[in-house]
């Protein structure tokens, strides 16, 4: 958890990279319930290149492996609310300059109480991460990081599958790359012929 915001909150870091110089941006998760969450940052990452969406994520501050976590539940169907599957999407604003290439976080249990849980990545709507943990309370920290082709947008999926929201999803880290202008391009293909004429005169 970062504690550089006066907010408590489930920190992301989202990495830019580009020719130049490589950036990270923080963000946090203030306390909130479900679509409600605001996604805020000091750097105003979110207006950088990419926009955040939840649904059925909430805020917990203690109790998991973690200090400030978001775990899956539906508290708008029902008076207590009902299980329901968690996501969390960052969609790039525009895909002919940064797009995704990667996503890391932890997810943790709840006190002492044994959770399950499957996890699911997707990038662009195709799974490219998908596995159950079983985990033993707050003591056990699972991290998960994932790399995946240029991609315009990337979603966490955490669905309960024991009886009760206990696991907690944190520290999420998303790598992002810029996108080479198409001058650039036609500059290393040119580069690449020059080159095999050399070695074949040479």
């Amino acid at each position: 958890m970062n504690h550089g915001f006066t907010a408590v909150g489930v920190a992301v870091a989202a990495s830019l990279c580009s020719a130049a110089s490589a950036d990270t941006f923080l963000l946090d998760i203030p306390d909130g319930v479900g679509t409600d969450i605001t996604w805020s940052s000091e750097s105003g990452a979110v207006g950088s290149f990419f926009d955040i969406s939840a649904e059925h994520l909430n805020f917990y501050a203690t109790g998991y492996g973690t200090p400030g976590v978001v775990f899956a539940w539906d508290y708008a169907s029902q008076p207590g609310g009902v299980d329901a599957v968690g996501s969390l999407e960052l969609s790039v604003f525009d895909p002919s300059e940064m797009l995704l290439s990667g996503v890391a976080f932890d997810i943790s249990g709840y006190l002492d109480r044994e959770s399950n849980s499957a996890v699911r990545v997707y990038a662009d709507d195709s799974v490219v991460f998908e596995a159950d943990f079983s985990l033993a309370g707050a003591s056990e920290v699972a991290t998960v990081a994932v790399e995946f082709g240029a991609s315009s947008s990337v979603r966490i999926e955490l669905e309960n599958t024991s009886p009760w929201a206990w696991t907690g999803l944190d520290n999420i880290a998303v790598s992002g790359a810029a996108v080479p202008a198409p001058g650039a391009l036609a500059l290393l293909g040119v580069a690449g012929i020059v080159g095999g004429r050399r070695r074949r005169t040479a």
